[in-house]
């Protein structure tokens, strides 16, 4: 069994500020998590407010590049305490050489992301068979 423990490692930094439309949009690191098992790793994402049709999600170079909108909502009044809530979510994944990224499942629902990365097959456990 392959024992690479880092099969996935984020590049990102916790925020981001982009520039868009001479407007500042807030970006922030989405909170996740991985879990390995023998046939691969299976990442949880929280991603509030975001939609289907506002995330993208791709593959590029051994990394796994997650970009997501939230869903405009009006603010009552001036921000006095706290953070001021991401209006977008950004995060970088380093996928090890173990995982086959081309062959990832993926579904959102109720906020929370669920990435499905199985092992290449090399990296997979066999059975041996003894003569």
């Amino acid at each position: 069994m392959n024992t690479d423990t880092n099969c996935c490692q984020t590049d990102g930094c916790n925020t981001a500020v982009a520039e868009r439309n001479e407007t500042t949009v807030h970006y922030s690191e989405p909170a996740w998590s991985g879990d390995r098992h023998d046939q691969g790793v299976d990442l949880e994402v929280t991603l509030p407010g975001v939609k289907k049709e506002a995330l993208k999600l791709e593959v590029r170079d051994q990394h796994l590049h997650l970009d997501a909108q939230r869903a405009e909502h009006k603010s009552r009044g001036k921000l006095v305490y706290g953070q001021p809530k991401p209006e977008g979510y950004r995060l970088k994944l380093r996928l090890g050489d173990s995982l086959n990224g081309s062959a990832l499942k993926a579904k959102l629902a109720d906020g929370i992301l669920r990435v499905s990365i199985p092992l290449v097959e090399s990296a997979q456990p066999r059975k041996v068979e003894i003569n």
